[in-house]
Formats: C-alpha cells, sequence, structure tokens
C-alpha cells in the first residue's frame, strides 16, 4: 500500500439511550467515538482512526480495507507517513 495512500470506511450513526451523545463507529475498524453532534463525533472519530491506522502501521500490521459499494456516509483517512 503506498505511503500516501487514502482509505474511506463507512461510518455508521447513533444516539446513546443514556446520555443523548451522537456515537460515531467504523465496523471494519471496529472502532468508534462519540460527541455532542455529528460533527463533534466524526472530529473525534477521524481522530481516533488516525492513531489506530499509525499504530497498526508502526506494529507492521494490515490496514483494514473496507469496499465502498454501499450507500452510506464514509469517512476519507489519509494514512499518516511511516515512522522512521
Amino acid at each position: 500500500m503506498p505511503e500516501d495512500a487514502t482509505m474511506e470506511y463507512q461510518v455508521v450513526f447513533s444516539r446513546d439511550a443514556e446520555t443523548g451523545r451522537i456515537v460515531a463507529e467504523i465496523p471494519a475498524l471496529d472502532l468508534g467515538d462519540f460527541g455532542a453532534d455529528v460533527p463533534e463525533a466524526l472530529e473525534r472519530l477521524q481522530a481516533a482512526v488516525t492513531f489506530h491506522l499509525d499504530c497498526l502501521r508502526e506494529e507492521g500490521k494490515a490496514i483494514p480495507t473496507e469496499d465502498a459499494a454501499d450507500a452510506g456516509l464514509y469517512l476519507r483517512v489519509k494514512l499518516p507517513p511511516r515512522a522512521a
């Protein structure tokens, strides 16, 4: 996979019944975060995904891919450069 690859992952939204916060999850990565509204949840999720993918790269693990064939909202993530 090229150093500057851009990945797309489907985002699924829900509302936490107890707190009322918006939960944004990426099933392909088994990763999620929350926020007071959709923009905040996406911002937090973007940071979590970037960190997660960076850790996978540092550990020499494969970056999960997802088929963007289904309709829905997708988060586009530019892979961080490899650490020297």
